[in-house]
């Protein structure tokens, strides 16, 4: 066989293996405070969140609406490779003062998840005349309960927390026309219990751990990339930004609620476009990776090697693909260790 046979057979298989694993992967990016004077942990600089919106122009991705994501999920049809979505949670002052002006500037859209009991007149909260201003320059304001209550931890019952969401939903939309039925979780907090209300009431569901998303992901818990506090350096974002989800057939546990201090995540792929033995699992408070053990080819487990910490933990795998040159498949799994 000569050379040139063998050259049209090699490209004849990457060709092959890319239709095979093309990439349907939207990003979401969560914010809270765009200030220098506010809590470094949930703050982005002004000047850092320029330099976000920047790598975004300059990746050549196209910023949507959340809806534009979410619709295409719940109609099963494919994400577009090139979509990025903006959150902020809360409704801080800061998004109407130092982030809208940028935003207008890239000509970007975005979606504020708002508190009605804690909309202004406030130093620290928005107020609606603000909340309307920003409905006018392609922000659409969405649901994050009536007060930032933990759905997990304060105790609510399924009527009191169904209540609570439906009353946020009515206030947002008799104060500004908006009802999307968006929901993002108050600290990322869920579980199936709430997951499963939440789909009666037909919600689609916001949480904080990481990754990337597309027409199969789950449409009452979808992940979002963290891009304040030690998330804001544009090197490691710009990773995120290109990361794309793993083609899972199976999870388990779909709880939050860990059944022991050294929870076991089961892990069922569909397809796989990585090598093994570059699958790399980090666990929240331990500073390691740890490596998954496969079970078949296309199943893998991981279990902390120590007990997990109080609070939200989370387990979060990544590996390089193969036939996508510089990205990384990128999944997370929440425990909430109470």
């Amino acid at each position: 066989m000569n050379q040139s046979v063998i050259q049209k057979a090699l490209i004849a298989i990457i060709v092959a293996s890319c239709l095979l694993f093309k990439t349907h992967a939207a990003t979401v990016l969560i914010y809270h405070h765009v200030s220098d004077q506010t809590p470094k942990s949930t703050s982005v600089t002004t000047e850092q969140f320029q330099q976000h919106l920047e790598l975004i122009k300059e990746l050549k991705l196209t910023v949507v609406p959340l809806t534009t994501i979410t619709n295409a999920i719940k109609n099963n049809t494919p994400v577009d490779n090139n979509w990025v979505a903006i959150t902020f949670d809360d409704g801080y002052h800061s998004v109407y003062d130092n982030a809208l002006p940028l935003l207008q500037q890239y000509n970007f859209p975005f979606t504020v998840f708002v508190n009605p009991k804690m909309v202004g007149p406030s130093k620290l909260y928005l107020d609606w005349d603000q909340l309307a201003e920003l409905s006018k320059h392609q922000g659409l304001i969405a649901n994050h309960t009536m007060a930032h209550e933990n759905l997990v931890q304060d105790g609510l019952t399924d009527e009191q927390m169904i209540e609570n969401i439906q009353q946020a939903e009515q206030m947002i939309l008799e104060k500004l026309n908006q009802s999307h039925k968006l929901l993002a979780y108050p600290y990322g907090e869920y579980d199936d219990k709430i997951k499963k209300d939440l789909h009666k009431l037909g919600y689609v569901g916001f949480a904080q751990h990481s990754g990337a998303i597309n027409e199969t992901s789950e449409l009452t818990a979808l992940s979002r990339f963290p891009a304040n506090g030690i998330y804001a350096n544009p090197k490691t974002l710009k990773a995120k930004l290109n990361s794309i989800p793993f083609n899972i057939k199976s999870i388990s546990p779909s709880d939050t609620k860990p059944m022991s201090n050294r929870p076991l995540l089961e892990v069922s792929l569909v397809n796989r476009d990585f090598y093994q033995s570059q699958l790399a699992c980090f666990i929240s408070g331990s500073s390691q990776p740890q490596k998954p053990e496969w079970v078949s080819d296309l199943e893998f487990k991981i279990a902390s090697d120590n007990e997990i910490p109080k609070g939200r933990v989370k387990y979060n795998c990544t590996a390089p693909s193969i036939t996508h040159s510089g990205r990384f498949y990128w999944m997370s799994k929440l425990f909430i260790n109470l």
